[in-house]
């Protein structure tokens, strides 16, 4: 498996009302596309669940969250470049680093030509581990891979 798409530690479930907690406030967290306040409110999110999640999952989620909101609010390739080494410092499993490579590919098309061959070869290596999935894993990251359109 490819180093970036490394299984890691799977999140904690729902039922763990520490963790249902944090999902929940990050839910209701004030997004405001004005960056600097976005990642205040991230950061006031983390110093509150610290120590009560566990710190590799938690902090997975927030970079996760900051990569998915910069790329949807089309920030500057700067913004989003320092976002994605944020995520991709975290073993992400084969499904959300698909997730991660269309959409920073969806966003370079968009945004940024100059991020497209970046973001052309995170698509290219997520093809190239598709044989080893099983049926429906496969199915879906293909779909998931066909929706990428100029």
């Amino acid at each position: 498996m490819p180093g970036k798409m490394k299984e890691g530690f799977a999140d904690p479930t729902l039922h763990d009302p520490h963790w249902l907690a944090f999902v929940q406030d990050k839910e209701r967290l004030d997004v405001t596309e004005d960056w600097r306040r976005f990642r205040a409110a991230l950061r006031q999110l983390e110093r509150r669940h610290v120590g009560r999640v566990p710190t590799a999952a938690l902090h997975r989620a927030l970079d996760q969250y900051a990569f998915l909101c910069a790329t949807h609010w089309k920030q500057t390739p700067r913004v989003v470049r320092a976002a994605l080494r944020a995520l991709l410092r975290h073993p992400l499993g084969t499904r959300r680093y698909a997730y991660a490579a269309a959409e920073y590919w969806q966003w370079a098309a968009k945004v940024s030509p100059e991020d497209l061959p970046a973001a052309e070869a995170m698509v290219a290596e997520v093809r190239a581990y598709l044989p080893s999935l099983d049926e429906h894993e496969r199915w879906n990251t293909q779909g998931l891979l066909a929706s990428l359109k100029r």
